[in-house]
């Protein structure tokens, strides 16, 4: 019987990806769990429940869920907070990946198959040409990198993509997703994995 596959949402009115101010992360709630650190982006454009990546950071790697906005620069992730001062070169993407932290580490995990994705634009179909592209960002390094799917965005509001077999994907491969969205529609994002462990 083949395992049930998972559903990961991204969601946000601005580009899909951005680049963390040179601040000090701050304390969300490290009493009570679940536990949250306030991250700055100012207008990072993302929304509240969103997933996102993040990369470069000492302390706050990896798959992250927005709990809430504090304001337009500032996003309240569930983490445990450890005090950084980020140097403004991390940044956060809309990237999936099945990565898992052990010990603290953030570590390769499990092989996964890619099915698809739905992405919605919410009130208008985008007017500029630019394009949505998903490429696997892979483990092994740049040269195993493979762009699996373009579209240019003009005139496009709903995309439902499934493959006719799923991509394959190893241990520590990432799925990143990019879209400039210079309209600053709000989006919405849905991708379809299954882990294969």
């Amino acid at each position: 019987m083949r395992q049930k596959h998972d559903e990961w949402f991204f969601t946000g009115a601005k580009a899909m990806s951005g680049t963390f101010d040179g601040a000090d992360a701050a304390d969300g709630d490290s009493v009570n769990p679940p536990f949250t650190a306030d991250l700055t982006d100012t207008g990072h454009g993302l929304l509240a429940n969103s997933l996102l990546y993040v990369q470069g950071s000492t302390n706050y790697n990896g798959l992250r869920k927005i709990k809430s906005l504090p304001d337009a620069n500032s996003m309240l992730i569930y983490a445990k907070f450890v005090a950084e001062t980020l140097a403004g070169t991390e940044t956060w993407k809309t990237m999936f990946s099945y990565d898992q932290f052990v010990q603290g580490e953030l570590r390769p995990g499990a092989p996964f198959e890619f099915m698809g994705f739905y992405l919605t634009l919410d009130a208008a179909a985008s007017t500029a040409s630019e394009e949505f592209t998903i490429t696997i960002d892979a483990d092994k390094g740049a040269a195993w990198d493979n762009r699996i799917y373009t579209k240019d965005m003009n005139g496009q509001q709903h995309i439902n993509f499934m493959f006719d077999a799923p991509k394959q994907c190893a241990s520590g491969d990432k799925l990143n997703c990019v879209f400039a969205n210079a309209n600053t529609n709000t989006w919405g994002l849905t991708l379809f994995t299954r882990s294969l462990v």
